[in-house]
């Protein structure tokens, strides 16, 4: 048996998470996906501010 067949190994995928949070909390399950997703983005632009579309480079090519 490997480590890969135990259910706890396995990460839920946003939508999973989504719907179980918004059964559990009886909110809407759209308007919560789109919060979700909002929060991973924000976590991900936190981490890596070049992903952020709206990141703004101070070394711009006006500079040169």
């Amino acid at each position: 048996m490997s480590m890969e067949d135990f259910p706890w190994n396995k990460e839920p995928d946003l939508k999973t998470m989504a719907k179980e949070y918004a059964e559990c909390h009886n909110l809407d399950l759209a308007e919560t996906e789109k919060e979700f997703e909002e929060a991973r983005l924000k976590v991900i632009y936190e981490m890596n501010p070049i992903l952020d579309p709206n990141f703004e480079s101070s070394d711009s090519d006006t500079d040169i």
